[in-house]
């Protein structure tokens, strides 16, 4: 009996700690907590729309589309900036992940990341963004990179990660909470502006090659400046051909800049 105690409270303390843990974890933001490894959290935990990636450690969920603009904004299918910001200053626009329709674009990083908090949801991070991208096609026909037009949400039915994310690559970039200053990125200084030849576990290029593209990276690119303070844009858009791709990183584009074939998805 005293072994069979002894295992009682072993197992008590884990619960306790593990609980702590998460209690200590949801503060700070973070939804991929101890207790959901520990029980292996299993996709009925994610809202609709949105798919479980099982590899990830700093988020759980992710919105299965591009998002688009929730059904209690005043402009559905906003096509300007000013709609756009009408429907951010309506408190009860969220944004939405669902198919068949336009992404929501023309907003500022942090007036996605609004739109995202709104959902209960936030912007993800470049390198999670790296995490639920993988395994998407990089090539024309599969994803819409080179169209010249935006398409509908999800109607590229091959373009989809290892995971069930749509449209990861083109249609149009996607926002990420991270920041690039004078050239550096997590505390290192990005490469010159060019082909990918090589990257960091986040996908972003350590070493790029201004003149030969790369077949081991899909021929991607690195747009970047060594001057001034940008946000970070992953993916590609219906323009960018074949430099689009899960290491196509454009970390020169300020936060606060709108467009057409800029969008957004959120993570939980």
């Amino acid at each position: 009996m005293k072994w069979f105690t002894a295992v009682l409270g072993v197992c008590a303390a884990l619960v306790i700690t593990t609980v702590a843990i998460d209690a200590s974890d949801t503060l700070r933001g973070i939804s991929g907590t101890l207790l959901g490894q520990v029980i292996q959290t299993d996709t009925s935990a994610c809202p609709d729309g949105m798919v479980f990636v099982k590899t990830a450690l700093t988020f759980s969920c992710v919105d299965m589309y591009e998002a688009s603009v929730g059904e209690t904004c005043p402009h559905q299918g906003p096509a300007n900036e000013i709609e756009s910001r009408e429907n951010v200053e309506q408190s009860s626009c969220a944004a939405a992940a669902v198919a068949g329709v336009d992404p929501w674009r023309f907003l500022t990083r942090e007036q996605a990341a609004l739109a995202c908090t709104r959902a209960g949801k936030r912007l993800p991070k470049s390198e999670e963004w790296h995490q639920f991208a993988a395994g998407t096609p990089d090539n024309a026909g599969v994803c819409n990179i080179d169209s010249g037009s935006l398409a509908h949400t999800g109607t590229r039915e091959s373009c989809v990660s290892a995971h069930g994310v749509y449209d990861s690559i083109g249609n149009v970039w996607e926002w990420t909470t991270d920041d690039v200053i004078s050239g550096v990125y997590q505390g290192r200084q990005l490469p010159a502006e060019g082909y990918v030849t090589q990257v960091d576990s986040s996908g972003v290029a350590t070493l790029t090659d201004t003149k030969s593209a790369s077949s081991l990276f899909y021929n991607d690119y690195l747009w970047t400046s060594p001057e001034g303070s940008y946000g970070i844009l992953r993916g590609g858009f219906y323009g960018s051909d074949s430099d689009a791709g899960i290491y196509a990183v454009l970390a020169r584009t300020v936060p606060t800049a709108v467009g057409t074939a800029i969008g957004f998805r959120c993570v939980q």
